[in-house]
């Protein structure tokens, strides 16, 4: 348990508002998605960099989304409003089947040459060795962290047409999708937080941690271990593309860095940036792929 007292908080208030806040129906859906477009190791510009990036995040995702759902499902006993579990099963359910389509198109980036077992065990090894040092209020503070940053990275991956049209198709469309339901489900682990912990220090604290340093330092170590493995020489022109995907006009950092640094401000709630018009926008667009 963290040393910090948890903020007070008004239960009567809670439960006669309600404890979950979320703006939009949480809709688990199945896809059909077929990955066998993805013929290059550099599919994203012709670019190692931004490609191997990519395949270190799609690496990281099931074994990331299963504690996810481990550690807010560890909270299940003490929610005492049934919108709110009802939020965390379906939570769940879209977790478990981004899972799946990730662990599909990772096993296509495998058959590209990209050491997938090697990182995806690393993953692993690295999560099992959280559950079992950790508490369970630092365990969800870090997935309400975690779970910010990818849901601002879905607002990038609906908003940015451009930069996700050098995409193939089919990685295009199982992102797209991935976050749509990200964004349906981005405040179910902070209410869950905000009800069974509430400990605005501890947050701020995995905040700082994973923002400056843990996710880009992964994100950094996943690439430069995949490019290894995969024998590709690096050139500056690479790094400097790289550089300007990140940070340049439209870049992934850039172009929504006040949507990550919101989270700091005192009051925050996911839903204060309200994504449901742009959702139900791309859910019409997708429907192609949905399964029924």
């Amino acid at each position: 348990m963290s040393a910090n007292p948890p903020l007070v908080v008004d239960k009567e208030a809670d439960s006669l508002e309600g404890l979950s806040k979320s703006k939009m129906k949480i809709e688990p859906r199945k896809v059909g998605i077929d990955f066998s477009d993805i013929k290059s190791k550099t599919f994203y510009c012709d670019n190692p960099c931004i490609s191997a990036m990519w395949v270190g995040l799609s690496v990281s995702f099931p074994p990331g989304e299963a504690e996810f759902i481990k550690s807010t499902r560890a909270f299940e006993s003490r929610i005492t409003d049934d919108k709110l579990l009802e939020d965390v099963q379906k939570f769940s359910h879209q977790e478990a089947h981004h899972s799946l389509q990730h662990r599909l198109i990772n096993k296509q980036f495998q058959s590209l040459g990209y050491d997938v077992p090697s990182l995806d065990k690393f993953y692993k090894k690295e999560l099992s060795k959280r559950a079992e040092q950790w508490s369970a209020e630092k365990r969800l503070a870090r997935t309400v962290v975690a779970e910010h940053v990818t849901a601002v990275m879905a607002h990038y991956a609906l908003t940015q047409e451009e930069k996700m049209s050098h995409f193939p198709a089919s990685l295009k469309a199982l992102f797209q999708w991935h976050a749509i339901e990200e964004i349906e489900h981005k405040s179910v682990a902070f209410d869950v937080y905000r009800h069974c912990v509430d400990d605005r220090g501890l947050l701020m604290r995995e905040y700082y941690y994973f923002v400056f340093f843990e996710f880009p330092f992964g994100i950094y170590m996943s690439t430069r271990f995949l490019l290894k493995e995969l024998g590709i020489k690096v050139t500056w022109q690479h790094r400097k593309q790289l550089f300007a995907y990140l940070f340049g006009k439209a870049g992934l950092i850039s172009s929504v860095k006040s949507l990550y640094w919101m989270f700091k401000r005192k009051g925050f709630h996911p839903w204060d940036t309200d994504d449901s018009d742009l959702v139900e926008d791309w859910k019409q667009k997708l429907a192609p792929h949905f399964q029924h």
